[in-house]
């Protein structure tokens, strides 16, 4: 096992005795304004060295490739500001234990295999990257080291007793269990990834989205560390939770500092490398807090986004007809004839509204105790 003694936060080194509280916030800050400082650096440099966004051609999306044109020369991997900013941050401001180092690998993981996705388009030039089937290996290292974790380490997250499998068949031995355990990781995992990386096709939907998302899981972790909050509410108490929730507050800050770069019109794309490192961070830190079907709700935009790609896929397949114009559904709107700015506002009123609906059913309990 990894065996990771708690290191304290850098920041407490100082001799303030900064509460919890207190390096959430000054994680999101710290993230927010060192994000907004490297910025324009960053976009300057990417420019410079010609790594741009591939779109693909007039024959392979036919009239998306029109209403994009104007997107032609803005520089991908915008990443790097939400890797660099939240890191920071992080080291910075979060204890480090089990929890925030295997949350940190798996971030750190999935953002180079997007990284390799885009240096790849960008090599060749043209919008062919890594395929679905290194997508799922690659998504099968990273569940495998989790799923070891998690097998090993209860305090992390045992799962294996967690999750009670034997509803759906009947009895099973722990092999089965074991084998279900590592399905289901996998699941969460390459799914949460690839449907943010869908999501991200249009300026600002998929961060906007993220944001929301980091900041309720932030919040899931604050209050997961005191067990009777946890007694009355939906969460489960996990000792050493909080440092998850100052992890979430500076990803959420380097994230809103990416968002003042991708706002339509967008400076700066976050690549596959950002997609797909923030869907792994979401979905590891779901699993950890022992909240994984709460992504589906909070993260409903995702959801739709990969489900419309989906039936698109399936009703072509099976009655030779579309469901939509194009897919996923953002693109549909576009060729509707919709701005990029009205899709993205109904998005966000949308996850808003879901973001608040997950924050009652989980914390119906303690709403109701008062």
């Amino acid at each position: 096992m990894l065996d990771i003694r708690p290191f304290p936060s850098i920041v407490s080194l100082f001799g303030y005795k900064f509460t919890l509280l207190d390096r959430c916030l000054g994680g999101f800050l710290t993230a927010l304004v060192l994000g907004l400082a490297i910025g324009r650096p960053i976009i300057n440099f990417l420019i410079d060295h010609s790594i741009c966004q591939i779109f693909r051609t007039r024959r392979q999306v036919r009239d998306l490739a029109a209403l994009h044109r104007s997107k032609a020369g803005v520089p991908t991997m915008g990443g790097f500001i939400i890797l660099f900013a939240s890191i920071a941050a992080t080291v910075l401001w979060a204890a480090f234990n089990d929890m925030v180092v295997v949350t940190l690998i798996v971030y750190l993981f999935c953002t180079l295999m997007g990284a390799m996705d885009d240096a790849l388009k960008i090599i060749r030039e043209n919008s062919t990257g890594l395929t679905a089937w290194q997508k799922l290996f690659l998504h099968g290292l990273i569940t495998a080291f989790v799923w070891y974790v998690a097998s090993k380490n209860p305090p992390v997250n045992n799962l294996l007793t967690h999750v009670d499998w034997r509803w759906l068949v009947g009895q099973f031995d722990s092999s089965t269990v074991a084998l279900l355990t590592f399905a289901f990781l996998f699941l969460v995992i390459a799914g949460t990834s690839n449907a943010v990386n869908i999501t991200d096709g249009i300026d600002g939907l998929a961060i906007s989205s993220t944001m929301q998302c980091l900041f309720f899981f932030g919040v899931v972790a604050f209050f997961s560390r005191d067990f009777s909050v946890a007694k009355k509410s939906l969460l489960t108490y996990i000792s050493g939770s909080g440092e998850l929730a100052v992890l979430c507050a500076c990803f959420t800050g380097g994230s809103v500092a990416f968002f003042a770069f991708n706002m339509s019109p967008a400076s700066i794309f976050m690549g596959d490398m950002g997609a797909i490192g923030l869907g792994g961070l979401l979905a590891i830190v779901a699993i950890l807090l022992r909240q994984p079907f709460a992504l589906v709700l909070v993260g409903s935009i995702f959801v739709v986004e990969t489900v419309s790609v989906a039936l698109q896929v399936t009703s072509k397949r099976l009655f030779k007809r579309k469901i939509f114009l194009m897919a996923p559904l953002h693109h549909h709107f576009e060729l509707k004839g919709h701005s990029e700015r009205a899709i993205i506002r109904v998005a966000f009123i949308l996850q808003t509204i879901c973001t608040v609906v997950a924050f009652c059913i989980v914390f119906y309990g303690c709403l109701r105790f008062h």
